[in-house]
């Protein structure tokens, strides 16, 4: 035993007794212990742990109370850096949740060890927000749909629209109307926890609607704006997704085009249908009138097809738009008589003619 009763030099896991003897020879005998080097045996540490208070808000703390050590004291949690405290009473901030080894050593060099845990707290109030685009006054519009993950905390959180001023926090999520860009929707608890999902709103135009009519007998659509895809609707036809349209008669047709919100545009324009004439007869003789047959027009129509047939039924020739029949069939002149034809505009009307006109000779 060295001066002030420290004993000191004890072997690691035996066993002791303590005899102590007075000067008047009166003996004293321990009851047997065992010695532990590992057993610390100069200070006190005394923890009181804070759990996290919000779902992944990594605010845990502990609280600690130090006795009988020197100060300063070096503290270091797990492998995080040590920190260095002149008081006998501190906390440890903003923890995440998890389990601790905490390592106390004192001015002397003596130090403690002790575990704690911080837990995981508070409700979760993670989400998703949905942007649902609409129409209101043929205008875009749009409003927000809020799925919680945690369906049953419904009753116990309000909503903000960018901003966490407590003044701003409304009962349900019904937000509207919101301009295009970057927002952040704000879930509080009633017990104080916050969080903050952020979303993008995308920017649509008004929808307007513009009418040309570039090639014969046809209408164009033209769309700006809106959302696609668009659906069309011409003559109050069955909409379709092409934006063309061609006529067959003359006169005011009215068009109608609706985007994928639900917002429309009208326009009407006037159009005169353009016809092919047939000539009733040819005479190629070669005096330079009416030496060739065909449709009168045709060059207008680019897919125009014309077949002709003598009275057999046999097909003798096939005009495009810029051909012309000169009376003769395998560079045999043909002889007079009457002739068939079958012309097909082939423009998307699914108009054709059929008739029959005479060669003279």
């Amino acid at each position: 035993m060295g001066a002030g009763g420290v004993i000191t030099g004890g072997t690691n896991g035996v066993d002791y007794t303590i005899t102590a003897e007075n000067t008047d020879n009166c003996t004293a005998v321990s009851a047997p212990f065992t010695f532990d080097a590992g057993t610390q045996l100069g200070f006190s540490v005394t923890t009181n742990v804070q759990d996290e208070t919000c779902l992944e808000s990594d605010n845990g703390s502990v609280s600690v109370e130090i006795g009988d050590a020197v100060l300063p004291v070096t503290v270091q949690l797990n492998n995080l850096e040590p920190v260095v405290f002149n008081t006998n009473s501190f906390s440890i901030e903003d923890l995440s949740p998890g389990n601790y080894q905490m390592n106390v050593i004192d001015n002397t060099g003596c130090q403690t060890n002790t575990n704690f845990e911080i837990k995981p707290g508070g409700p979760d109030l993670g989400g998703t927000v949905d942007v649902m685009y609409l129409c209101e006054d043929n205008l875009p519009s749009n409003t927000i749909e809020v799925t919680l993950f945690d369906p049953s905390i419904s009753n116990d959180v309000l909503y903000a629209m960018d901003s966490n001023n407590p003044d701003d926090f409304v009962l349900t999520p019904d937000f509207g109307n919101l301009s295009s860009g970057s927002h952040s929707l704000y879930i509080m608890h009633n017990n104080g926890c916050l969080a903050e999902i952020p979303f993008e709103v995308e920017n649509f135009d008004p929808l307007e609607l513009s009418l040309s009519s570039e090639y014969i007998n046809q209408i164009t659509a033209n769309v700006t704006g809106g959302n696609a895809p668009y659906t069309y609707y011409f003559d109050e036809n069955s909409g379709t997704s092409s934006n063309t349209y061609t006529i067959t008669r003359s006169g005011s047709f009215t068009i109608r085009v609706v985007d994928s919100y639900g917002c429309e545009a009208i326009k009407s324009i006037t159009m005169n249908l353009v016809e092919i004439t047939i000539p009733d007869f040819f005479t190629p003789n070669g005096d330079g009138e009416n030496d060739f047959w065909s449709p009168k027009n045709s060059e207008l129509f680019p897919d125009i097809q014309t077949h002709i047939f003598d009275r057999y039924g046999r097909e003798i020739q096939i005009l495009g738009t810029s051909d012309a029949w000169d009376g003769e069939y395998d560079s045999n002149p043909m002889p007079s008589g009457d002739y068939w034809y079958i012309a097909r505009l082939n423009d998307g009307s699914g108009r054709e003619f059929v008739g029959h006109f005479t060669l003279y000779r």
